[in-house]
């Protein structure tokens, strides 16, 4: 399997992170019209694609996607206003900052809640309140494609008047989150007290996105969602729909294999599909924190103080701020991210907390940490484990034994807040790292797991060979297995 294949494979799964996979889906005829609409776009730009090779087009997906987290412009920002990085993406120089400003709180129609500045670029009727009059949601940008995008619905009160009922600048992506296919808004889809907004983007490799949210009590909730991830001749290799009217999640998932997929086109047939419980159904709000591109809208990252877990020792010269870091997770409670010594020898996993801005430094391992994940009060980990291996072939294909330092497992742990009850929950072995000397190299292990209704699926990814999936309630007891996706031909 090629580098790209392998960054690919992990990477379908690794996206759809938002509850679990992601979020929304809208009416049938919803999906129909974006359905045909992927398809017209993925064969218009496949020429302009085909100059990108495999590898950059892999990596660069992950950028794409993310996995993504939302709430509002609320406890991080200035109340009038919320400043945001113009390219949108966290991860360059930020060269300039656009206001995101608040709307105006009343209006005689939707034109008048467009700043000065801004352009309205997409909108839906809808009698969300149901008092027999339309209401409209609607999205705002500025015409710089870094720009973050601003959601918004304005809701009649009975009058000639309109007042506005959310604001959002986290939920829509930006015009340059849509990696090397462009733009990748999609407009938005009503029916009902509902609206579902759709994104779709990537490369060679694809994403789609459709998340509903419907108005219900006073508020907003997000019901459904609907995001996939494939090559793009037509083959998704993961599927991920959650109805929270049901309370049912649904995951399917095939192999990346490109022998597998070319010319097959997409078919009923997957390798693994399983359902998760869902848990409760997260408000507009907080899914906004949750969405992959949260982090990057946020600017004011004070550090009030910095708290280090038991036995670890760091100057603060030594820790890597938020500000400065790969967001791995986000909600609206934190942030987790991880950074490494210079020499790489230890990795870290911290923890920056919204409200008393208070950063703690939380473990350290001699392994790299990854996928991190704060489930009702604890947080989760994997990391890798690591040991000398004796290799029959030395890399120059003499018949010598070699020793080499090599992942021989992964493992998925667990903490509580505070750093304290460090544990491991689950921990997986490569069979054949148990020999003494090792005819051939062990393939590249990692380890992804997703958590929704106090339990936790998991699929250990093996290279070229059959990776399997495991089920498990969210203390490591009662696994199984659940299904297996097969190796290389």
């Amino acid at each position: 399997m090629k580098k790209g294949n392998v960054l690919s494979a992990v990477i379908g799964i690794s996206i759809l992170s938002l509850t679990g996979c992601g979020r929304g889906s809208g009416t049938e005829p919803t999906k129909e019209i974006v359905s045909i609409s992927y398809m017209d776009l993925a064969e218009d730009n496949l020429a302009a694609e085909e100059t990108w090779p495999d590898d950059a087009v892999s990596s660069e997906s992950q950028n794409d996607t993310e996995e993504e987290s939302e709430l509002e412009n609320g406890t991080v920002f200035d109340a009038e206003e919320e400043l945001v990085p113009v390219d949108g993406t966290g991860s360059e120089a930020v060269s300039a900052m656009v206001t995101v400003p608040q709307l105006p709180g009343t209006g005689k129609g939707i034109d008048d809640f467009v700043p000065e500045g801004w352009a309205l670029l997409d909108s839906v009727a809808l009698d969300f309140n149901e008092d027999g009059i339309a209401d409209h949601v609607g999205v705002l940008e500025t015409g710089d494609e870094g720009s973050p995008r601003i959601l918004f619905a304005i809701a009649s009160d009975g009058t000639d008047q309109y007042h506005l009922d959310l604001q959002n600048s986290n939920l829509i992506r930006a015009g340059n989150e849509g990696g090397v296919y462009g733009d990748p808004y999609m407009p938005l889809t009503a029916e009902g007290t509902s609206f579902t907004t759709n994104a779709y983007g990537g490369s060679s490799w694809r994403w789609s996105e459709e998340y509903t949210y419907t108005y219900r009590d006073g508020g907003w909730w997000l019901t459904s969602s609907e995001d996939t991830y494939g090559y793009i001749f037509g083959c998704t290799t993961s599927y991920c729909k959650n109805d929270w009217e049901s309370g049912v999640g649904i995951r399917k998932k095939r192999s990346s294999e490109f022998g597998d997929m070319e010319g097959e086109g997409d078919t009923e047939e997957y390798d693994v599909i399983y359902e998760m419980a869902l848990d409760e159904p997260l408000t507009l709000e907080q899914a906004g924190w949750r969405y992959g591109f949260a982090s990057d809208r946020v600017t004011d990252w004070e550090t009030a103080d910095i708290t280090f877990g038991k036995g670890i020792t760091l100057s603060r010269d030594q820790v890597m701020l938020p500000d400065e870091a790969y967001v791995n997770y986000c909600d609206e409670e934190c942030m987790l991210y991880t950074f490494s010594d210079e020499d790489e020898v230890y990795h870290y996993l911290a923890m920056y907390r919204w409200r008393d801005r208070v950063l703690s430094v939380l473990v350290k391992e001699d392994a790299p940490i990854d996928y991190l994940t704060y489930y009702k009060g604890k947080i989760y980990y994997t990391t890798e484990t690591k040991e000398t291996v004796t290799y029959r072939m030395a890399p120059s294909g003499e018949e010598q034994d070699t020793q080499k330092e090599e992942t021989v497992g992964m493992k998925l742990g667990r903490i509580e807040p505070d750093g304290t009850q460090k544990e491991t929950i689950f921990e997986y072995r490569y069979p054949k790292a148990g020999q003494e000397v090792m005819e051939d190299q062990i393939p590249y292990l990692t380890l992804t797991y997703e958590i929704s209704g106090d339990e936790i699926v998991l699929e250990v990814y093996i290279g070229e060979e059959p990776h399997p999936f495991y089920r498990m309630n969210i203390d490591g007891s009662g696994i199984e297995k659940i299904g297996e996706m097969p190796g290389a031909a």
